[in-house]
C-alpha cells in the first residue's frame, strides 16, 4: 500500500495517524502499542468515531469501510470530489437509450475501485479521456454514448468485463486525434 495515499486520507478525514490506528486495533481486537491510548480514545470519543464503553460507532465504522474500499494499495485514492468532476462532465439528461447519463455517485465509486484495481491511469487522464467521449458523443447528439457507469465498466455477455474508459485513456495518453468529433459531408 501507499503509504502517503493511506496518510493523506487519514489527515483529508480529520484523523492522526494514531487515531486510526487505535480506531483499526479497536475494530480488528488488537492491543495497540506505543501510544497513549487514553488520549487517543479521548479524542476519538469527542469525534463521534467510538463511544463512551469504546466501541466503534456507525461513523467510525464507515470512515474505517471508506479506507478500506477507497485507499486502493499502490494506487489512486478516489475522492468525492474526484467522483463529482468525473460525473459533471457527463450532461444532466436521459440518453436516447433511455438510461441517465450520470448514475449515483455510490456506483460510480465501486466502479472506480474496479477501474483502478486493474488500469494504472491518473486521475487528470481519466477526466481527459471522459471529456473527449462526451464531447464526441455531444455532436451525434448522445445517441449510442454509455452513461457513466457503463463509460467506466460494463459486464458483456460472456461474463468479461469491458472498459471503454480505459480505451480513451490510451487514446490520450497516446496522443491520438481520432477522438474528436467527426464532420462529414455528402456530396452528390
Amino acid at each position: 500500500m501507499d503509504m502517503l495515499q493511506l496518510f493523506q486520507y487519514i489527515e483529508d478525514n480529520g484523523l492522526t495517524p494514531n487515531q486510526y490506528y487505535l480506531l483499526w486495533s479497536i475494530k480488528h481486537k488488537r492491543a495497540p502499542k506505543h501510544i497513549n491510548n487514553m488520549l487517543e480514545k479521548r479524542q476519538l470519543i469527542t469525534a463521534e468515531l467510538i463511544d463512551s464503553s469504546f466501541s466503534i460507532t456507525d461513523k467510525g465504522n464507515e470512515l474505517l469501510s471508506l479506507i478500506d474500499t477507497q485507499v486502493i494499495p499502490g494506487k489512486v485514492v478516489i475522492k468525492s470530489f474526484d467522483v463529482d468532476q468525473y460525473l459533471n462532465l457527463f450532461p444532466k439528461i436521459k440518453l436516447p437509450s433511455g438510461k441517465h447519463a450520470r448514475i449515483n455517485k455510490k456506483v460510480i465509486t465501486e466502479a472506480f475501485n474496479w477501474f483502478f484495481k486493474n488500469y494504472d491511469y491518473e486521475w487528470s487522464i481519466v477526466l481527459q479521456a471522459t471529456g473527449a467521449y462526451v464531447d464526441e458523443y455531444e455532436s451525434k447528439n448522445y445517441l449510442y454514448m454509455r452513461n457513466s457507469q457503463y463509460f467506466i465498466r460494463k459486464q458483456n455477455s460472456d461474463k468479461t468485463w469491458d472498459s471503454e474508459l480505459a480505451n480513451y485513456c490510451d487514446m490520450i495518453i497516446n496522443g491520438l486525434d481520432n477522438i474528436s468529433p467527426h464532420f462529414s459531408e455528402t456530396v452528390v
